[in-house]
């Protein structure tokens, strides 16, 4: 059962659509942010915000133009849940599915081969599963919307990161935060992306062989890395002093420069080939 609506939620969107409809939308923006100070979890405003700051294709369109593009052998992705960004990968594509609690049945709408592994993603690249194949081949296609703490983000890459075959591309879920109260370790919000952000500017500054660029994309973000390389271990030998360091870096530059601080580029497919195609060039 889901929770109640809070009224203060319900009668804040229907203020902004009424003075959206009116055509006064600096106004109508402002009642969801004065509905926010009042009270920071209202999971509906966050999300009206989120789609507000972030215009166009969603990232599910994303993941699904990411499949289209790429047409990947192998796709792992950590956090399934419901199996809805599953079911997003083509016939000829084996999926592999990495979630100790997933809801339902997530392989049920995949369209070819699937596996399902229900651990935690330390678990699994703890001991890799011969029968997943990724010891083999790797991975060309990886997404991360797991747990959303930069401690956990920052394992699922490191552990990725070594079952990636060349070329791959790795897709980070929720690394453009909205809110301060959204955009913490501990979740006490409905809309809740965590402090897992951490890792683009984590990356950006201790990976610079990797070519980063961040979707501004509703409702959180999807951050896009290519250049992996399997036989890197700076992240792994420096794993204690940068979750020491990181654990104390606040939201506020992420919140208000995000641009600079998260690579920010273009919610526009076409700017985001021309990218995959200079990525590709650099190798």
């Amino acid at each position: 059962m889901s929770a109640p609506v809070h009224p203060l939620e319900t009668s804040a969107l229907r203020r902004w659509r009424r003075l959206s409809a009116e055509g006064a939308t600096d106004a109508a923006e402002a009642v969801l942010w004065d509905a926010l100070a009042l009270e920071p979890n209202l999971p509906g405003v966050h999300v009206t915000l989120a789609r507000l700051r972030w215009p166009g294709p969603d990232y599910r369109h994303w993941l699904a133009w990411f499949h289209q593009q790429l047409k990947p052998r192998i796709y792992l992705e950590l956090g399934v849940e419901h199996g809805h960004t599953l079911a997003l990968a083509g016939p000829d594509t084996r999926v592999i599915g990495v979630d100790p609690a997933p809801k339902g049945d997530p392989l049920s709408r995949c369209a070819g081969p699937a596996r399902l592994y229900r651990r935690t993603s330390a678990d699994f690249f703890a001991a890799v599963p011969a029968d997943s194949g990724l010891a083999d081949t790797g991975f060309d296609l990886a997404f991360i919307d797991g747990d959303h703490r930069f401690d956990t983000v920052l394992d699922d890459v490191i552990g990725a990161e070594r079952l990636a075959a060349p070329g791959a591309v790795l897709l980070l879920h929720d690394t453009v935060p909205l809110t301060a109260e959204t955009a913490g370790r501990e979740h006490l919000t409905g809309f809740h992306t965590g402090d897992g952000w951490k890792i683009v500017p984590c990356l950006r500054a201790l990976r610079p062989d990797l070519r980063i660029v961040t979707l501004p994309t509703a409702p959180s973000g999807l951050t896009v890395v290519t250049g992996l390389d399997p036989s890197n271990t700076r992240l792994s030998e420096r794993r204690a002093a940068i979750r020491e360091s990181y654990a104390r870096l606040p939201p506020d530059a992420a919140l208000h420069a995000p641009s600079r601080v998260l690579a920010l580029g273009l919610n526009d497919p076409e700017a985001v080939r021309r990218w995959l195609r200079q990525a590709a060039d650099a190798r």
